[in-house]
């Protein structure tokens, strides 16, 4: 009986021992990948990627008859002029609209209402702001 108890604390010395190696090795892997993550030259490369420009509005406006013009607040939609409800944002032209505006006119024009640009209902891209 003595042997087979001191047979089964090797066994679960055994494993203990394996766990912690394994734990051990896993915990090291971590470390140096925190290292690497968190090193000068990846954050550099990290904010290089990230810190690009925001790119300019599109050139050709259509200012042609029936074309909406851009209202001063960045709030409002271009083409009821009111406080936009359902901020959506057109993703053939990057402009944002009331979503009712834009999916009426999208639907009967097949254009963007700024720019000209052809465009379909499936193009309309749904905002949310972090106050939703």
């Amino acid at each position: 009986i003595k042997t087979q108890v001191q047979s089964v604390a090797r066994k679960a010395l055994g494993g203990i021992a394996f766990s912690l190696s394994t734990g051990l090795s896993i915990s090291v892997f971590f470390l140096q990948f925190l290292d690497w993550w968190y090193s000068s030259e990846n954050q550099e490369t990290i904010k290089s990627l990230t810190a690009l420009p925001t790119p300019p509005p599109p050139v050709h406006l259509d200012h042609g008859a029936g074309s909406a013009l851009l209202p001063k607040l960045k709030t409002v939609c271009p083409l009821c002029r009111k406080i936009r409800v359902n901020a959506t944002a057109l993703s053939t032209s990057g402009f944002v609209f009331c979503y009712r505006c834009v999916y009426s006119y999208v639907k009967t024009h097949q254009r963007c209402p700024i720019t000209g640009y052809a465009t379909e209902l499936q193009h309309l891209v749904k905002l949310y702001s972090p106050e939703s």
